[in-house]
C-alpha cells in the first residue's frame, strides 16, 4: 500500500501490484520517458554536431550546429509539433541507429 500512496495511485484490495499499470505512472514511465529523450538527443548529436567537433574550423561549425538547433527548435518551445521540429533540424526522419551506436562504443 505504501507505493501506492506514494505514487498517487490507488490501491485496489485484493490485487497485486506488478499485474496493474498503476507503477508506469511512476518511475517507469519518467525512465521510460528519459531514456526516449536521449534516443533523439543523440540522433542530433551525431547529424548537427559530432561531424563538427573535428573540423579545421570547429568553434564557427559548433556553433552553425547549435544555432540551427535554437532556431528550428528550441526557441519554439512548445509552440511547434515536436516530430515536424525535429524532422526540419535533421533534414530527414528521426532514427536509433546514433543511439545504439553510442551504447555500443561504451
Amino acid at each position: 500500500e505504501r507505493l501506492h500512496r506514494e505514487a498517487g495511485v490507488p490501491f485496489a484490495a485484493g490485487t497485486h501490484w506488478h499485474s496493474r499499470f498503476g507503477h508506469l505512472v511512476s518511475y517507469g514511465a519518467g525512465y521510460y520517458g528519459y531514456l526516449y529523450a536521449q534516443v533523439f538527443a543523440a540522433d542530433i548529436w551525431s547529424s548537427c554536431m559530432s561531424a563538427n567537433i573535428n573540423s579545421t574550423s570547429s568553434s564557427s561549425s559548433l556553433r552553425e550546429g547549435g544555432t540551427k538547433i535554437w532556431k528550428e527548435m528550441l526557441i519554439h518551445g512548445g509552440g511547434k509539433d515536436p516530430k515536424k521540429m525535429l524532422k526540419v533540424v535533421l533534414g530527414r526522419d528521426p532514427s536509433v541507429e546514433p543511439f545504439f551506436e553510442g551504447i555500443s562504443e561504451r
